[in-house]
């Protein structure tokens, strides 16, 4: 009987870790978050509100459309970064800073989710597969 419980946790943790793979060395990384941002940058509408910056962390562009931001980790694909846009083209070494408003209709790099600074806050990258994580903090 403890032969079939340890094959049944064995069993059940390889189906856990095979359900949402990390990719060592991703392209991408969440670099920089802030939660509660009251004096520091603000977006192209006046606006102060947290922000996630995503690094390119090759020695080429890349372009960062189709992969996902979320907040929810039942939720991967919550927002689709849009596809064919040239603001996505990320250079080298560079960053893309997205706003996390909740405000989606305000552009490419606004969020649809806000970050809370009254708790802790799970945001996650993904791949084009939505089910790849490239990085989450």
């Amino acid at each position: 009987m403890n032969k079939l419980k340890q094959l049944l946790f064995l069993s059940a943790l390889i189906l856990l870790v095979s359900c949402t793979k990390k990719i060592e060395n991703p392209h991408w990384i969440i670099n920089e978050v802030m939660v509660d941002n009251q004096t520091g940058f603000m977006d192209n509408f006046g606006q102060r509100n947290g922000w996630i910056e995503i690094f390119n962390n090759t020695y080429k562009t890349q372009d960062l459309g189709g992969r996902y931001l979320t907040d929810d980790p039942n939720n991967p694909k919550k927002y689709p970064i849009p596809r064919g846009d040239v603001l996505t083209k990320i250079p080298p070494r560079q960053h893309a800073l997205f706003w996390a408003d909740n405000e989606p209709f305000n552009g490419t790099f606004h969020l649809n989710f806000k970050l809370d600074p009254n708790k802790e806050n799970y945001i996650a990258l993904y791949e084009i597969d939505g089910k790849t994580l490239l990085d989450e903090i």
